[in-house]
């Protein structure tokens, strides 16, 4: 080896023992610290989703009562006797002080109509009277959309439920005209924000086929677990219930699915509920219909709990975080120009995606004044069952959050919008390790030390 070589590798190897404890110091200066959380089993009371309870609408004290029980109702506008073209003046006003009731108490609405809910029905002569009566309600229903977790078709039938009409008699053509008429009615005059379901998944398909309410539709099955088609509710004749349910999974994602239990059975034991409602992406179930199921769901264990506490928590969405990574940080005991560089990790043990009219939002906040970063994932409201979501982004911080602090908090605000401060407008992380306040999940602390801030806990 010659001299130079020689003195070429001493160098070499003072460099890289140099630069070691340089880059630890570096990290430690940094601050960098990534943290892993795990799910918790707390029942969470979010919006848009869980176990509900049908009422009147023109019993609006009802639905004040049902908001410190439940997230969502079905609210029931009984049409019977209504056969002119124009509703009378006094059920219009009663559906909107109902529809009021329920955004002032901050509870979601699965809205149906019918011209009775009891099993003998009377129509209106002609069909064009409840595409008439669609225009008028639909006006009401557009003044709320946010409210409106999702507009099950009704009008046709017993309960509303599109069967037991004289408009479906014909179980050919005139029938699927009658169904596609009624949803034309509704893509028509409804707010294209709100979505609707209808009472099987053919139904679906028909539609699909006509281009009508397309990425709209979902399905809300009252007949759940219940026989080998539920009742009728797996009626192609060229797929049975398997294949139903496989197809729901594909094609009904990011649609609002509901429904509810009319029998036990061999269908309803939980495993197999747990089951289905994942591949049905179900988000709202009636918790009185049926209470046999559901009470007896309480005596069995599932997961860290009991099956009832267990599927009802995974109704709809169920978010927690999973990992948090922050960094950057200047020496000077100011944060460097581009604030802080976060990456967050969130993942989806729901049925069900997350709602697209939330949004996610990294707050920082030094207890008197907060800022704002809105991530961007659009993926999120692609996932469920267990699926998670990644995200890095650089979130600024404002030189007033700075002054007379020695304490900044991060966090994770997710709400239709960064204004919201009730909690009941935004959605809590099935997170135990930081509380949860304001409609912010408060994660972790930053403390400023001598030179630089450093993670709490």
């Amino acid at each position: 080896m010659s001299k130079k070589t020689a003195r070429m590798l001493i160098l070499g190897v003072l460099a890289v023992s140099a630069a070691l404890p340089a880059a630890w110091l570096l990290r430690q200066i940094a601050g960098e610290e990534c943290r892993t959380y795990g799910e918790s089993d707390r029942s969470l009371f979010n919006p848009d989703r869980g176990f509900y309870i049908q009422v009147k609408s023109s019993r609006p004290d009802r639905i004040a009562e049902a908001a410190g029980s439940v997230r969502v109702i079905l609210l029931s506008f009984d049409l019977e006797g209504c056969m002119e073209e124009e509703l009378p003046e006094d059920r219009i006003a009663e559906l909107a002080e109902a529809l009021e009731t329920a955004r002032k108490t901050h509870t979601a609405v699965v809205f149906r109509a019918a011209y009775g809910f009891h099993r003998d029905v009377a129509e209106p002569d002609e069909i064009a009277v409840m595409g008439s009566h669609i225009e008028q309600i639909a006006g009401v229903l557009n003044r709320y959309p946010e409210q409106i977790l999702v507009v099950q078709a009704g009008m046709l039938g017993a309960y509303g439920e599109w069967h037991s009409s004289r408009y479906l008699e014909d179980s050919g053509e005139g029938a699927e005209e009658n169904r596609l008429y009624i949803l034309r009615q509704w893509e028509a005059f409804l707010d294209p924000g709100i979505r609707v379901a209808v009472r099987r998944p053919r139904f679906v398909r028909e539609a699909e086929e006509e281009g009508i309410l397309s990425g709209r539709l979902g399905i809300h099955n009252d007949a759940l677990l219940s026989t080998d088609d539920d009742m009728g509710t797996y009626d192609d004749p060229g797929m049975g219930r398997e294949e139903e349910l496989l197809w729901a999974k594909e094609q009904l994602l990011g649609q609002a699915n509901g429904g509810e239990m009319p029998t036990p059975g061999s269908y309803s034991v939980p495993e197999n509920a747990a089951r289905e409602f994942a591949l049905l992406h179900l988000g709202y179930l009636n918790q009185e219909y049926n209470k046999d199921i559901i009470s007896g769901w309480s005596a069995i264990p599932m997961g860290e709990t009991d099956a009832k506490r267990y599927l009802e928590q995974h109704l709809g969405y169920r978010l927690f975080l999973s990992e948090l990574d922050v960094k950057r940080f200047s020496l000077a005991g100011t944060l460097s120009g581009d604030g802080l560089a976060v990456r967050i990790r969130l993942c989806n043990t729901g049925y069900a995606p997350l709602p697209e009219k939330y949004r996610v939002y990294v707050t920082v906040d030094n207890g008197e004044k907060k800022s704002y970063q809105e991530v961007e994932l659009p993926e999120l409201y692609q996932i469920c069952n267990g699926e998670s979501v990644g995200k890095e982004l650089a979130v600024p911080v404002p030189e007033e959050l700075l002054e007379d602090t020695e304490t900044l908090v991060i966090g994770l605000k997710i709400a239709p919008d960064a204004a919201r401060t009730d909690g009941r407008d935004c959605v809590e992380l099935a997170n135990d390790s930081f509380s949860y306040r304001d409609g912010v999940n408060q994660i972790v602390s930053l403390r400023r030390e001598a030179y630089f801030w450093r993670c709490g806990e």
